[in-house]
């Protein structure tokens, strides 16, 4: 495993999420970036609640969320924060939105990986580098080109299993 500053970790993550951003803009979906400072969260709710990157609207469905990583893949899995999944899972309950994940693996120009907050529910909870994570398989989440149309790839992610 690399370790890569605090710097070079933002930078990877802007990087993905202006991929994000470019996307939603060349499939003309509305959509809005999420201040991320500290005062927009209730001082009741600091570190209960996190707040997703993206909202966009899909039309005639309504609101969803998305956070947008930079992520390596690592032994076929992508690691999620089991902390980052908490507070997600209030998220979702205290606005009634559901969260998907877009990770951006930092090598790869326009492939991506979706997956929703809520799948990872299930997965077991390890210790990684000394904190609780969760590993979401490659193989239960939708690999996509960002090239492609977003509700032509959101709509082939969404499943009812």
């Amino acid at each position: 495993m690399t370790n890569l500053s605090v710097t070079q970790r933002r930078a990877q993550g802007d990087v993905a999420e202006q991929k994000f951003r470019d996307w939603l803009d060349r499939c003309v979906l509305p959509h809005m970036y999420i201040e991320q400072s500290p005062l927009t969260v209730p001082k009741g709710l600091t570190g209960e609640i996190k707040r997703p990157d993206f909202l966009v609207g899909i039309p005639t469905i309504g609101t969803l969320a998305f956070d947008v990583k930079a992520k390596t893949v690592y032994d076929n899995s992508i690691i999620i924060d089991a902390y980052e999944h908490r507070t997600f899972m209030n998220f979702e309950t205290f606005f009634n939105m559901t969260v998907w994940y877009v990770c951006f693996p930092p090598e790869g120009q326009h492939i991506c990986h979706l997956f929703m907050n809520r799948n990872l529910a299930t997965l077991p909870v390890s210790k990684r580098r000394g904190e609780a994570s969760i590993a979401m398989p490659l193989k239960d989440a939708v690999t996509a080109d960002s090239r492609r149309d977003f509700m032509a790839v959101l709509l082939s992610a969404i499943s009812l299993r």
